[in-house]
């Protein structure tokens, strides 16, 4: 029976960041094997209580399109690693929770698209590292 490969699971939201979150779980996961799942997820934003109006299928396709941007140069430089992609509707850091219970390592990177660009630690990598059912990386 072959050896279960490590799961390597990445957030990616399209900020500079979490491309380097992706470049450094390419380069883990080229040196040691695995599998790298990289996770974009996306939501309808709420503003002081209200739904904005944009559809579904449009922030789905912005969310594809962002992970697309970010994946296309990682997928080039590490050709030989196996790259996987999807999308999910969800809040952050639920949907990482979930997908940490079945992962090897998390990689996020060190902030993302958040309200607060200034923070050295994006509120929602903080509340991973704490609470995560696998070891989390943050790439910085």
């Amino acid at each position: 029976m072959a050896p279960r490969l490590p799961v390597v699971v990445v957030g990616v939201d399209g900020s500079e960041e979490s491309e380097h979150a992706l470049r450094w779980a390419a380069e883990y996961t080229h040196q040691l094997g695995g599998v790298v799942h990289v996770i974009t997820v996306w939501h309808q934003p709420v503003q002081f209580g209200y739904r904005l109006v944009q559809s579904d299928a449009d922030l789905e396709d912005r969310a594809r399109k962002s992970q697309e941007k970010v994946v296309a140069p990682v997928r080039e430089q590490f050709p030989a690693v196996d790259i996987r992609t999807r999308l999910l509707r969800g809040h952050v850091v639920d949907e990482f929770m979930g997908l940490s219970k079945q992962a090897d390592l998390l990689v996020l990177g060190n902030r993302g698209h958040g309200a607060f660009g200034g923070m050295l630690l994006g509120s929602a990598a903080l509340k991973l590292v704490q609470h995560a059912h696998c070891p989390v990386t943050v790439v910085r």
